[in-house]
């Protein structure tokens, strides 16, 4: 009798656990195409895609950004799963990987992941603020020469909703800890301003920057996109 009731326990937690990973889960398509400028590179193309799934635990997302232009690219690819820690509603743990090419600066592919802790400031449906603090690590060719770094990192982000109108705000600072080598830090700010206009619930008008700060000579990439959001019926 004991072994039985062992074993309904067992099973009800399971199917507990595996129905809270689902509560109220979403998934959603992103997608935008657009020009871009840069001051360095002149006119390009934009281009961007993201699947995103959430529920009330957890939140996974795989995204892809480019800017091409004429002579030099910017391209991003990025997974970024984060989950509630301990079952603490403000507080979250995340893990990001990251394939990145910018020939602006000399980047040819950086292989970088980071992973810490996270909080949220204010968490309404109308947008939300959140600061993450924790570890990353680069694996890069980096001025044609293979180097491993380790950094400290710290990020903000806040977005808000209005009717039609929505904007999103995100900051990311690396700081190197590891040895400095070539007499060139890596050490680098990333920044992401959107402004979008909601045409309807699909449609929309993207414009905003994306500026990676790593030197005095580094400028801002400015873009102009047509986004569109769809829901997908996925139940896994």
């Amino acid at each position: 009798m004991k072994q039985y009731l062992f074993l309904s326990i067992v099973t009800i937690s399971f199917s507990y656990s595996h129905d809270l990973d689902k509560e109220n889960l979403d998934w959603r398509q992103y997608y935008r195409l657009g020009s871009v400028y840069s001051e360095s590179s002149d006119i390009g193309h934009s281009w961007y895609g993201r699947l995103k799934r959430t529920t009330s635990f957890t939140f996974r997302d795989v995204r892809f950004f480019g800017h091409f232009y004429k002579s030099d690219s910017e391209i991003r690819l990025r997974h970024k799963y984060s989950r509630r820690f301990l079952s603490i509603d403000n507080i979250y743990s995340y893990s990001t990987l990251l394939y990145e090419r910018n020939t602006s600066l000399n980047v040819d592919l950086r292989y970088h992941l980071n992973q810490g802790l996270g909080y949220l400031l204010r968490s309404e449906n109308n947008g939300n603020m959140t600061i993450e603090l924790g570890v990353a690590f680069d694996n890069s060719d980096y001025l044609n020469a293979e180097q491993k770094t380790t950094y400290l990192r710290g990020a903000c982000s806040i977005d808000h909703r209005l009717k039609s109108f929505s904007g999103k705000f995100e900051v990311d600072y690396f700081y190197q800890i590891s040895e400095i080598e070539l007499h060139s830090s890596l050490s680098r700010f990333q920044i992401v301003s959107e402004f979008e206009w909601l045409i309807n619930k699909s449609f929309g008008i993207i414009s905003g920057f994306t500026w990676d700060i790593q030197d005095e000579n580094s400028s801002p990439s400015t873009f102009l996109t047509i986004s569109i959001t769809r829901p997908i019926d996925w139940y896994f």
